[in-house]
């Protein structure tokens, strides 16, 4: 049953739908089984066995009431229209009652359709808005296949195998409790025979369930570990096929795959168990049924006529589909969970850097960005800052070198609230930037990352990102500024060109230039340029350069910097080792002064 309350607070939204269908299921119950009920006066008139009423009795909701009163309009249309005339209407009588279930059935699945397609929406749509809440840290830890098989795959899994089941989970019980019910009504002593056998099945579908519940979510997690290494091996092919690694991949791909197939048998091999083990059971419960009827109507002592007898075992068949869906829809269940857990570890993952209760908004700043004491480790193990400070003052750029590995952008990824400190603050004109609303502070900063992040997009809309209502003109303005309107009017729909996944169609200088394109298109008060020249050749490097400086005239910088000459005009220059700061001053100061920014610029000069 938990495994069914995960889902509800998403079917909830669909409480219109779902009321229409348990109201369509009820009738075409009832419909289904009225077929049945008109087959016994059809076959006491065929043997000949029933017996002429005159007088109708006042209607009641009871089977003796209603038993009367049909037998009271039997006896009418055959008195005065004979027995094959009375036979003709029963026939048209079971062909309105089938219509009627036909329609009632239709109605069923058609307002079921909303819901079956509108929770998997509603869960990708939860989870792509989870993914873009979580912090940057959340994805370093995990598996970007495997969350992409989790959006994927999983959610797929969830409409198949879970939401579908559910709707079945209404329309079966109702079946099979008025199919109990009319049979019930013909003979209870056969009945309770069949019911006492119920718990077994029961515990035996049970003890499937449970299992095939294991066997799921070990071949769902196999799926995700295949669609990592898809992921891993489109991202690296030029390393495979320069070190000829293709025999290698297709071994380990071979492996994962051999094993999601083995588990993918057991899991399907378990589900098939539904139907067969469900009709089994049942037709066991209806042979002793049968046995104890069949004695009672050669008895002849009036207990059991015949034509009930015969109804009876019509009716139980009609008992038999919805019990195997009822079974298959319960190991659907179980299968599909297994995803729903698998979704929930990102539904339910913590967003930790969220705004604080009384965030405070901010729109621009007045005076400088201040680190104070900070202290920074991604695990315990190693300390990435240690007592780092800086001051980033309004106006100003502030350059900072140094080794791989020693901080540089670490410090970049804390000012927007990326990561947060361990120990220590960050303050925007004296105010920790946690005490201000998240987007607001990120509103503005604009980013140039060391590596080209771009989307499968036109040129426009890479430039404008994040603009609602973009002016070409300052699409396009920015584009000359960051060297890049010359290749884009090169291309054949000019900046309604699509780029390629991830800018494929681009050289790595075209792209780092449209990413600077998009920064100054933002036009953000602080900017941060994260080895914003280190993919470009000598000759763009310089134009981009001068675009830069251009755009950080009167404008707070964070630059982050190898290449030392694109930052020889910078108001500060911060030297980093290990996380600490070593030196700081302008260009001209630190080569005077001999130390570790001289020895950096004399191996840069070599």
């Amino acid at each position: 049953m938990k495994d069914i309350v995960i889902l509800l607070p998403y079917l909830f939204r669909y409480k219109k739908y779902l009321f229409l269908v348990l109201i369509c299921n009820i009738f075409g119950a009832i419909f289904s089984f009225g077929t049945i009920a008109v087959i016994i006066p059809f076959l006491s008139i065929l043997f000949g066995t029933n017996e002429m009423v005159y007088e109708p009795v006042p209607f009641e909701f009871t089977t003796a009431s209603l038993g009367h009163n049909c037998n009271y309009l039997l006896s009418e249309i055959i008195a005065n229209y004979g027995q094959s005339a009375t036979l003709l209407v029963i026939c048209g009588f079971i062909v309105g009652i089938t219509l009627l279930k036909s329609i009632f059935e239709f109605l069923s699945s058609y307002f079921n359709i909303p819901v079956v397609n509108g929770v998997p929406r509603d869960i990708y749509a939860q989870t792509f808005k989870k993914i873009l809440e979580l912090p940057v840290f959340y994805f370093s830890n995990e598996r970007k296949g495997d969350i992409m098989a989790r959006m994927s795959a999983d959610i797929s899994e969830v409409r198949n195998s879970m939401v579908s089941s559910f709707t079945a989970f209404i329309k079966n019980p109702l079946y099979i409790a008025i199919y109990l019910t009319g049979i019930l009504l013909i003979s209870w002593k056969m009945t309770l025979i069949i019911l006492a056998l119920l718990p077994v099945t029961g515990f035996i579908t049970g003890k499937i369930g449970k299992s095939l519940k294991r066997v799921s979510s070990v071949a769902q997690k196999l799926q995700g570990d295949i669609l990592v290494f898809i992921d891993e091996t489109l991202s690296g092919m030029k390393i495979i096929n320069v070190f000829h690694g293709e025999k290698q991949m297709y071994a380990r791909f071979q492996h994962n795959n051999q094993e999601y197939y083995r588990n993918m048998n057991r899991s399907n091999r378990r589900q098939s168990l539904s139907h067969p083990l469900t009709e089994t059971l049942t037709f066991i419960s209806l042979s002793f049924a049968i046995y104890y009827g069949g004695n009672l109507v050669l008895g002849g002592n009036g207990d059991l006529s015949a034509e009930r007898f015969i109804a009876y075992l019509l009716a139980f068949t009609l008992i038999v589909s919805p019990a195997k869906a009822f079974a298959g829809a319960f190991y659907g269940i179980k299968k599909g969970a297994a995803s729903v857990d698998r979704i929930r570890m990102i539904l339910d993952a913590e967003a930790s850097i969220v705004d604080a209760p009384n965030a405070k908004p901010i729109t621009s700043f007045n005076q400088a960005v201040d680190f104070n004491h900070i202290t920074f480790s991604y695990n315990s193990e190693k300390i990435v800052l240690n007592d780092f400070n800086l001051r980033l003052e309004k106006g100003k750029s502030v350059a900072l070198v140094g080794q791989s590995g020693s901080g540089k952008t670490t410090v970049a990824n804390l000012l927007p609230r990326f990561y947060e400190v361990t120990q220590g603050d960050i303050l925007i004109d004296g105010t920790s930037i946690k005490d201000y609303k998240l987007a607001d502070l990120r509103g503005l900063l604009g980013i140039v990352p060391q590596e080209s992040i771009l989307f499968n997009d036109s040129f426009f809309n890479n430039i404008a990102f994040g603009i609602e209502n973009p002016d070409p003109a300052k699409v396009e303005e920015a584009a000359r500024l960051a060297n890049a309107h010359d290749f884009i009017m090169e291309t054949a729909d000019g900046y309604q060109s699509n780029i390629g996944d991830q800018g494929g169609k681009l050289s790595g200088g075209q792209r780092q230039r449209l990413c600077i394109a998009r920064a100054i298109m933002k036009n953000p008060q602080i900017l941060i340029l994260d080895e914003a020249t280190s993919a470009l050749d000598t000759h763009s490097e310089r134009l981009v350069q001068d675009a830069l400086e251009n755009l950080m005239k009167d404008r707070t910088s964070l630059i982050i910097a190898h290449r030392l000459s694109t930052i020889k005009n910078a108001d500060q220059i911060v030297v980093l080792n290990e996380g600490r700061v070593v030196e700081q001053g302008t260009h001209t100061e630190l080569v005077a002064r001999n130390g570790a920014y001289k020895r950096l610029h004399d191996l840069q000069l070599i």
